[in-house]
Formats: structure tokens, sequence, C-alpha cells
């Protein structure tokens, strides 16, 4: 795959191991673009890193290690997406910390128009297997694209539902792409690749599985999805962390019942407790998001779905930015609306192609005026 100057820097900064998404954001702040951070890198940055972050930049800044690095993506066949790229998904590029680079094995278009995700424990039940198999398929028929973690369980059933139904589905991985784990999915990613999927992470190509990267791989899991499932978990399952994400980035919240004595259930069904909403079945799914059960493909829905009329909050953003690129903090103050409430007007009005959101917090509207 082929790269400009720019996205080259980025991908670079990006790789650095260890440097993770608030400290690559905090370099940009400090240097306005990666390549400033190449040719102004100097001790005046350990401070703002900490000490392992800024060796691990030091490291990385050599010709060698930046030609290495693009010499392997294209060896292990995976292409690296930018967040400035228009394949990174708007749903994710909206979280509070969305991942500076996403390195991808499959299709590289990662803007599905409509995702849910399906988690749980890797230790299911049967039933657990078969509800998150059975979902995954129903789901995937619908139009919807299926993601999860690739993990044994509820993951790989619900990845596997979808491949039933012969479409396509999303594994985000807590180690590089070109590393399966668990290693006996080798054939499993070999079926979602093969289907038009895509596996992807945030972590450079031969990152092994190590525990700390799952945690905040979930996160990305619920910032690809317009809602998450939990199909089955115990009271201490990494699942759980996958839900807390998602209840923050604003996500549509539910649960599978079980049975009250079963201590997979316990998470799901204090869940329902607690106002995640119970779910038995697709339909379900379809009613509580306000699905129809066909669309389009993805890319042609994007393409050629009817322009919906603005609501008064769409309408008044829109008018704000007549004036041109408007940075996000002072949107919050214009439009009066809170910045969580603002976030996600903004992705659901650049999912319809009525705004672009720019580097460093400001967006611009490219759309068509549309009356109400």
């Amino acid at each position: 795959m082929a790269y400009t100057k720019e996205q080259k820097y980025w991908i670079w900064l990006s790789s650095v191991y260890g440097l993770g998404a608030k400290k690559f954001d905090a370099l940009l702040d400090a240097c306005g673009e990666p390549q400033k951070v190449w040719e102004n890198f100097g001790g005046w940055m350990e401070p703002l890193l900490g000490k392992r972050a800024y060796d691990a930049l030091r490291a990385a800044r050599n010709i060698r290690y930046a030609e290495e690095l693009f010499v392997n993506l294209e060896q292990c066949g995976a292409a690296a997406i930018t967040r400035n790229d228009p394949e990174y998904p708007p749903l994710l590029r909206a979280i509070p910390d969305p991942p500076p680079s996403l390195f991808v094995r499959g299709r590289a278009d990662l803007a599905d128009a409509r995702t849910l995700a399906v988690v749980g424990a890797r230790g299911c039940t049967a039933y657990g297997t078969r509800m998150a198999r059975r979902i995954g398929h129903g789901l995937s028929e619908a139009g919807v694209t299926v993601v999860s973690g690739l993990a044994r369980g509820v993951d790989s059933a619900a990845h596997q539902g979808a491949l039933d139904a012969r479409a396509r589905t999303i594994a985000v991985l807590g180690c590089g792409v070109d590393v399966i784990y668990p290693p006996e999915h080798a054939a499993l990613v070999e079926e979602i690749l093969s289907n038009g999927g895509s596996v992807i992470s945030e972590l450079l190509p031969g990152t092994p599985p190590v525990g700390k990267h799952f945690p905040v791989r979930n996160r990305i899991i619920s910032g690809l999805s317009q809602g998450v499932l939990l199909v089955e978990a115990g009271a201490k399952s990494g699942a759980m962390s996958t839900v807390t994400y998602a209840q923050e980035q604003g996500r549509e919240i539910m649960a599978l019942p079980g049975q009250a004595d079963s201590p997979l259930s316990q998470s799901t069904n204090a869940l329902i407790r607690d106002g995640g909403r119970l779910v038995t079945s697709v339909d379900e799914i379809l009613e509580d998001m306000r699905w129809e059960r066909k669309i389009q493909a993805a890319e042609d829905a994007r393409n050629t779905a009817p322009a919906l009329p603005m609501t008064q909050a769409e309408q008044r953003v829109y008018n704000l930015l007549a004036g041109g690129p408007a940075d996000t903090d002072a949107l919050v103050d214009m439009a009066e609306l809170a910045p969580p409430e603002l976030n996600s007007l903004l992705t659901i009005m650049e999912l319809q192609g009525l705004i672009r959101k720019l580097p460093g917090r400001k967006v611009e509207r490219i759309g068509t005026m549309m009356e109400e």
C-alpha cells in the first residue's frame, strides 16, 4: 500500500510501543504534526511522556526502524489506517481516546453503516455458544456487521455466526494482526478474511498477546459499535470492561438473560437490573436499535441513501459551521449542548455526510443544506 509522507510520519509515531493514544495526542498538541515530533525530538519530551515511552520513542527515531516498519507491514499483508483517513470508522474517531492508527488485515474500509459488538465469557456454556452464534448469524443476515474480539467462547461463536451467513465480521485483537491468539483460531481468521471481514489492532504487527493489552483493546470493540450485547459473563468477566467503555461512549447496552443460579449469568442479569436492555432475539435487537431487517451493503448505503431532514440540533450545529471549520470546544458553547451530546450529534452528522472531522478537534461542514 502506498502512503503519503504525512501518513508515513503518522504511522511511524503511532507504531511506538507504549506511547498510546493520549501520549500520541500530547505530542501532537506540543509539536503540531508527527513530522515535527521527529524533527524536534529532545529531552524536553521526557517529562511529557515518562521515561519508558520517551526511551521507546528515542529507539524508534531512526531511518532503519521506519523502513523496516513499512516492509513488515507489506510482508504480513497489513495496511495502516490513520485517524485522518476516510476509511477510519467515524464512531471510533469520536471516542475520548481513539487509536491514532489501526493496523488492518482484510478490508481496510471500517466505516460500516451498522455495527454491533457481541461479547461475553471465554468459558461460556453451551447456551452461550448457541445464542452467540445464532445472534451473530441473524444480525449478519439483517445487514449488521458483528464486532468481537476473536477470543474463545462467546467471541468466536459470534464471529462464526456471521460467517454462517457468509457475511463480513470485524475481529479486534489484543496483539498484532499477524499474531493469531488463541492459536487454534487460525482457520477462523482465514475464514473471516475470505468473507470480506477485517482483523484489526492498534498494536504493531508482531506484538505478542499480553494481558494488559486486552482491556485497552475492548474500548475499540465498543468504539466501533453502535451497541454492545453481553451474552454470558461471570461477576469478574473481562467482557465487562467492554460494557463499561460502551457506557462511557454512549452506546446502547443490551444483555441476554440467563439462569438465576448460573455463575455465568451474574453480570448479564445484573446489567439488566441496572438498566441494560433485556434482549432474547435478533428481532428485539433490531427493534431496540431501530434498524430495518435489511439494508444495502454499507458502501452502497453511504452513497445512495436518501437525505433525511435534520433535527433542530443538527440544523443549529450545521448553521454554526457556515463560516468554516470550528473547534468542538467552541461548538459546545455556541450550540448550547453538553459535550457528550455534541459528540454524539457530530458522529451522526458525519455518518450522514454533513460534516467532516479535522485534526485538532475541529469540524467543518461538507453536506448540502436540507430544509426540515
